[in-house]
């Protein structure tokens, strides 16, 4: 099912805080998981509501129509290619905090692709939708596949690496490259630099320091964004080399703990 705020949204902002706090109050389990995901950071997410003003009234428009265009063929293609039927999950269309241009979560008993369309705007993610709809399906599909939801798996974050590549890997099979969150020299620069990014990732995994780096849009490590993503990708074409696609997505997460530390290490 498709849960999409957008209109109620467009007729309630005036541009001010309070009229999207109007808007979404609404969707209380939405605002809910609005506010827990920044708590989980120490912050509140009354000191991120300064984000909306930045936004130009044309640029949400702009980021529900690319959403919209490229959701049907994209869901058909999931179902094509891996089976996972709309009945499955639910889709949620909303204007958040720039909590993330789109995440999957339980909404409404089920797993639930959300697609922020202020962050896709703040990403400028237009042109390469198709690759953010196609990555968030990857996370669906991972946690269909393994009957689990993905959000207890992250508590520890190392697991980032695995499911984050994981759904990075679909969005290869579904899309290709270049995949949505390139930009110019990216791919080539990781490449260049993945022994040094293992290193890092492993480092802070042994000092316990935050992985946050290697996957928030608000950070850099190296000068660069996303190199999680590649990493993780470049970890599940490794393991694609003695496992199946299905063995994969259903690893037993010390054993995939186990096999995170052994590719960093090679």
């Amino acid at each position: 099912m498709i849960f999409d705020t957008f209109q109620d949204f467009m007729e309630r902002w005036d541009g001010s805080s309070e009229s999207w706090v109007t808007y979404i109050s609404n969707y209380p389990e939405l605002f809910e998981k609005i506010k827990e995901d920044y708590a989980r950071y120490g912050a509140s997410w009354r000191d991120y509501l300064k984000l909306l003003d930045k936004r130009k009234p044309e640029e949400f428009p702009k980021a529900y129509e690319s959403l919209m265009r490229a959701l049907p063929k994209l869901t058909a293609d999931v179902e094509r290619l891996f089976g996972i039927t709309p009945d499955e999950y639910n889709i949620v269309i909303y204007v958040g905090l720039e909590n993330g241009a789109g995440w999957v979560t339980e909404f409404k008993g089920k797993p639930s692709l959300l697609f922020g369309l202020e962050a896709i705007a703040e990403l400028g993610w237009y042109d390469g939708i198709s690759g953010l709809i196609a990555h968030e399906f990857g996370h669906l599909v991972h946690w269909l596949m393994r009957n689990e939801n993905l959000e207890k798996l992250e508590e520890d974050s190392i697991m980032g690496l695995y499911t984050e590549g994981f759904a990075q890997r679909v969005e290869d099979i579904v899309t290709g490259r270049p995949w949505h969150l390139e930009y110019d020299g990216w791919f080539e620069w990781c490449t260049r630099n993945e022994r040094r990014i293992k290193e890092e990732f492993s480092r802070r995994v042994r000092e316990n320091e935050p992985l946050n780096p290697f996957f928030g849009s608000w950070y850099e490590l190296f000068g660069m964004k996303f190199t999680g993503y590649y990493l993780g990708y470049r970890f599940i074409r490794w393991l694609e080399e003695t496992l199946s696609f299905e063995e994969i997505a259903k690893l037993e997460k010390e054993r995939a703990r186990g096999m995170i530390l052994e590719f960093l290490e090679g």
